[in-house]
């Protein structure tokens, strides 16, 4: 019998770590092919490759990014072949999908696969139709949730360095887990139906990590829901972490606000920074929306420990979720300002989704949800925020991620609320996310800075251009399209290059051939700056250059 464990992922850069587990636990590795697909990828030409290998039983692993393509795929699989058995499981299907039994799937797996997958297609081979725990058939519509025993995993092999991996280290995401299961019940997460944490053995996380620590693995991804719920167990991990992969950048999720003192002054005064990253989920400040998702959140606590952290240089990743109950447009604003003064490296503003299987979908009629019926589930109103308001709060994610996150202008938008032109970050993404709606696709990348320049139309337009070409020119690696209008005169522009001759700042002929003369801007006022590229293609250097005293300075963001 010839299986397939196959999925699409988001990008080709993610690993499935469950069908990799699948693949470690089955009694018959010789008879199992293990395929990864991305969901941009063709339906036809995934659906004739499986054709092509004579596939009994094809197992799809399921995600709210991937459900729709999977879809298309097990129609288009069984128009052209009835006989195929396939299999779903993941986190998208463990709830509320047993209607795909009538869309040509088989069975559903419910929950963790690792043994109920085996023991159903081993009962294919035998010829016979009974009862499996954990899984959901037309015969045997079972749907308890199955967990397997983290101890029974570890005497198969590892997972995680499989012979089709190899040579894909270095240009994918290692993803680990050292828990299942999450403590927490916030009632808007699939986590939460999974109450009680199972860990790991140390011994078998250890030597894992040994293996990490002498590979070519660049980026870790732990998939822990919590990786501070025992304190002392994720304290002895970073330790190791810090002290022998020397050459990974591990990312983690972590409650901020339950990090031990002994694990924050570890981050904050022993870690190497630079290799660690931390997902921190934010929510809402508002105390009412979030003791409804079942939230106990330490405000205070939490900003303490997102500052510290942030003081200290580690990279922060901090979320926010709007539609959530009780959080109109005026408690969000408050939200997102409140998290944005943190200064956290990335700020992600989400929109709630209503998960299959989460306590929220339940209440729908409650809250007065009205939401997407196709994956991914995202609310579209609710009691108090209206479909507009949710449309121009999903322009301002968009702003976010392309003007913050991206850090194309964030040495911009600082300065911007840092001379008061705008005095709610809320209200400035919000008014770049308009402008931002309305670019071209594709765009070109001056255009994201003059949309900057357009929501700030009520400032004085030289000093607008000043700032903005600081961060402009700092952005390319050789001269770049003006979007400005020019304010520097040719004889000027020639006075101030032999300035900087005087001054020796670089040999006349590199200078008079990649350099450039424009305005610049410097602690609040407008002034000259010299944008110096070279053959290399590299990003330049820039000097702010004072016309009176006839000093430069050499600025970088």
């Amino acid at each position: 019998m010839n299986i397939m464990l196959a999925t699409c992922n988001a990008k080709y850069i993610h690993k499935n770590l469950a069908l990799r587990w699948l693949y470690t636990t089955s009694p018959c590795q010789e008879d199992v092919i293990l395929k990864e697909y991305t969901i941009k990828d063709d339906v036809k030409r995934i659906g004739n490759e499986i054709l092509e290998m004579k596939i009994d039983v094809l197992c799809l692993s399921c995600y709210i990014w991937n459900i729709d393509i999977h879809k298309e795929l097990i129609h288009y699989l069984k128009k052209q072949n009835h006989n195929l058995h396939i299999i779903v499981g993941g986190p998208e299907v463990s709830y509320d999908s047993f209607e795909l039994l009538d869309q040509g799937v088989d069975a559903i797996s419910i929950g963790e696969g690792e043994e109920s997958v085996w023991e159903y297609i081993q009962m294919l081979r035998e010829g016979k139709n009974y009862e499996i725990a954990g899984m959901y058939t037309a015969s045997y519509p079972n749907k308890e949730y199955r967990k397997v025993e983290l101890s029974l995993l570890e005497t198969y092999e590892t997972p995680y360095f499989l012979k089709m991996d190899e040579g894909q280290f270095a240009n994918r995401y290692f993803y680990l887990e050292t828990s299942r299961g999450c403590p927490y019940g916030c009632t808007y997460c699939l986590s939460s139906a999974d109450r009680c944490v199972r860990m790991f053995s140390d011994a078998y996380v250890f030597s894992i990590l040994e293996k990490i620590k002498d590979s070519d693995i660049k980026q870790v991804k732990l998939l822990d829901r919590t990786f501070n719920s025992n304190p002392k167990r994720a304290l002895a991990i970073a330790r190791y972490i810090n002290e022998h992969c020397v050459h990974q950048i591990f990312q983690f999720e972590i409650v901020a606000e339950t990090l031990s003192e002994e694990l924050l002054t570890f981050f904050c005064e022993e870690a190497d920074v630079s290799r660690f990253r931390f997902e921190v989920g934010v929510q809402s400040f508002h105390t009412k929306t979030l003791t409804s998702v079942g939230r106990m959140q330490n405000n205070e606590r939490l900003k303490e420990v997102i500052t510290r952290l942030n003081q200290a240089g580690c990279i922060l990743h901090v979320d926010l979720i709007a539609g959530l109950p009780y959080e109109g447009m005026e408690s969000f604003h408050h939200s997102f300002d409140e998290l944005f003064a943190l200064q956290a490296s990335e700020v992600q503003l989400g929109i709630l989704k209503l998960l299959k299987g989460t306590k929220l979908r339940s209440q729908k009629e409650e809250f007065g949800f009205q939401f997407s019926l196709c994956a991914p589930y995202e609310i579209q109103q609710t009691k108090w925020l209206t479909s507009e308001e949710l449309i121009c709060i999903h322009h301002c994610a968009h702003a976010t991620e392309k003007f913050w996150n991206s850090g194309k202008l964030r040495w911009t938008l600082r300065e911007v609320l840092r001379r008061g032109w705008y005095t709610s970050p809320f209200t400035m993404f919000m008014a770049l996310g308009e402008a931002y709606a309305k670019l071209p696709r594709p765009y070109q990348p001056y255009q994201l800075f003059a949309c900057v320049k357009q929501i700030l139309q009520d400032q004085e337009e030289k000093e607008v251009d000043a700032l903005l070409l600081m961060e402009y020119y700092a952005s390319n690696k050789q001269r770049p399209k003006r979007f400005t209008q020019s304010y520097v005169t040719l004889d000027k522009k020639k006075a101030l290059m032999n300035d900087c001759l005087d001054m020796e700042i670089d040999q006349q002929d590199h200078l008079f051939r990649y350099g450039l003369i424009d305005i610049g801007y410097d602690a609040g006022k407008v002034c000259y700056q010299l944008v110096l590229y070279d053959e290399h293609q590299s990003y330049p250097k820039q000097y702010l250059i004072d016309n009176e005293t006839k000093q430069y300075k050499e600025w970088k963001r």
